[in-house]
């Protein structure tokens, strides 16, 4: 029976599963490694609190690009949503939690043994992997796991999701003190200081928003400053109108120059209209990928250097009330945000010291009694702290995309070895594709994935499924 080890229990392997079972005409054995978070559910979907909520309404949360309202359907079917109309259930972003439900209720309908039809079986792990093991050309590989037997192969996904936060200068040395936490989804709520304390959070995007309304929904009441290079929050998800594509479809390739001009006149033709110029970014959506591919590797770098904040400020927007509770914590002067670069991180006498620097080149150091790192995963991986990738780049198997920002694949999300050759057995798909596509890490791009790549360790030819315009915001 064909064997294939999926390497991470998140929202990408847990789908690619169930899509093997959708598909699979034939008896498979699938295997999922997962470790960290409770199967199905990863780290967005693994919290517990209700005040986290999706940052993208219901009616684009489907798990199958091939059923866009499953999702919507899957909530008509709960009782806490009889009050909604249809109208407005789908344009509510729901808490997290529930959304992990969902993941983990498919997981035990397409992946447990109720159906006798299903060509499927499979089993969960509960460890890490930390290395594969070719078995020779065309023969797959073995996954070496850290505690238990090693699971043969015929084809490996990987799909791991993010790298751990990167480490702060000092903050190895923060370790074991209770003051610091290096993972913002660690239980660090339950030893709030006093009400009269300072928390400082390092970061300002969706993270860093999680545990702002966190502390609120606790009735925390002390001082918090929130620092990142670029000192924006997340914007607010808005009811814009019906609206052209700024940057025509018509098969030609453009710079980055000529992008930027296109999307900046398209932004200012809708402020004259008096709407929001994110609607110029939104319309973008099922072509960013196409439109990142076509750029020289120079030009992405400078994407990155010079526009990609504001992308990203613009882009990752969150839901009403979420934005309303930021609002209410920076208009009482509860949350002051803070533009400057952290240098480093220190062990004071009373709490933690941030040393930070300035735009304008103005050094400060401000104490938290405690400060938590919400930076964001790391994003460089040719110097990846997980053993499974540096042993899959030791062995050739794999390399890092052209960007350092993941594992280059090709277009059947196949792994690209040392040589630059597409794997008989390893797949990658989720956010370490961020390099190659730029957009890999919302539902409505990880679902596809998950979709193909399943027919493509199938070996079965791809369902081409209609595409529309995949909206954020609201008409």
């Amino acid at each position: 029976m064909p064997t294939t080890a999926i390497i991470g229990g998140g929202f990408s392997g847990t789908l690619a599963a169930v899509n093997l079972a959708r598909f699979a005409k034939t008896p498979q054995r699938v295997v999922v490694i997962n470790s960290g978070r409770p199967f199905g559910r990863g780290t967005a979907y693994g919290t517990t609190r209700n005040e986290h909520l999706l940052n993208v309404a219901a009616r684009n949360m489907s798990a199958f690009p091939d059923h866009p309202a499953h999702f919507f359907e899957w909530l008509r079917s709960r009782c806490d949503f009889d009050s909604l109309d249809d109208a407005t259930l789908r344009e509510t972003f729901i808490p997290r939690r529930i959304y992990g439900d969902y993941v983990r209720g498919l997981a035990a309908h397409y992946l447990g043994d109720a159906d006798p039809r299903s060509n499927v079986t499979c089993e969960v792990i509960d460890d890490s992997a930390i290395d594969i093991e070719p078995r020779g050309a065309e023969q797959g590989g073995v996954v070496i796991l850290e505690n238990g037997e090693p699971v043969e192969a015929d084809s490996v996904l990987l799909a791991t999701g993010n790298q751990p936060p990167a480490g702060l200068p000092g903050a190895n040395k923060l370790a074991n003190d209770r003051r610091y936490c290096g993972n913002p989804w660690m239980g660090w709520h339950e030893n709030l200081p006093g009400d009269d304390k300072h928390i400082v959070i390092l970061g300002t995007g969706l993270t860093a928003v999680d545990v702002i309304v966190t502390l609120r929904r606790k009735g925390w009441c002390g001082k918090v400053t929130a620092i990142s290079r670029n000192g924006m929050l997340p914007q607010r998800h808005f009811r814009g109108i019906e609206w052209p594509h700024a940057v025509p479809d018509d098969g030609q390739a453009r710079s980055l120059k000529e992008l930027v001009r296109l999307i900046q006149q398209d932004c200012q033709r809708l402020r004259g209209v008096s709407q929001n110029p994110a609607i110029a970014v939104d319309k973008l959506r099922g072509r960013t990928q196409q439109l990142w591919k076509a750029l020289t590797i120079e030009e992405r770098r400078l994407f990155l250097k010079k526009y990609a904040a504001d992308w990203n400020v613009i882009r990752h927007r969150i839901a009403g009330p979420i934005h309303d509770a930021i609002t209410d914590a920076l208009d009482c002067g509860q949350l002051t945000v803070r533009p400057a670069m952290i240098q480093s991180l220190a062990a004071g006498e009373h709490g933690i010291e941030v040393h930070m620097v300035s735009g304008e080149g103005q050094e400060k150091t401000i104490e938290g009694d405690l400060v938590i790192n919400c930076t964001g995963p790391k994003s460089r991986f040719s110097d990846s702290d997980l053993p499974l990738y540096r042993n899959l780049f030791e062995r050739g198997l794999a390399q890092p995309d052209e960007m350092d920002m993941g594992i280059a694949v090709n277009d059947e999300f196949e792994v690209l070895d040392s040589t630059g050759q597409a794997s008989s057995f390893l797949h990658a798909i989720g956010p370490i594709l961020k390099g190659t596509l730029w957009e890999s890490i919302a539902v409505p791009e990880l679902r596809q994935q998950a979709y193909h790549v399943a027919q493509s360790i199938l070996n079965q030819e791809p369902m081409e499924i209609p595409t529309k315009d995949t909206l954020e915001y609201c008409i």
